[in-house]
């Protein structure tokens, strides 16, 4: 059983969490980004790769 997690596009719980991006930061807190079955398909969203080990997915930027 899949704990409930917070869906970022549509903003809300779910219990079928899909991890999509890891946000990574030089400094301060990152960040994972999940998102419910129908937000993956409305968004046409792909699950993050776990055997993907290049850089961060996102990365904010001081401005």
């Amino acid at each position: 059983m899949t704990a409930e997690r917070w869906c970022h596009w549509h903003q809300g719980l779910t219990d079928q969490p899909t991890l999509i991006a890891l946000i990574e930061t030089g400094s301060g807190p990152g960040g994972i980004l999940y998102a419910c079955p129908d937000c993956m398909s409305i968004y046409r969203l792909r699950p993050l790769d776990p055997a993907v080990r290049c850089g961060p997915v996102y990365e904010r930027r001081r401005t």
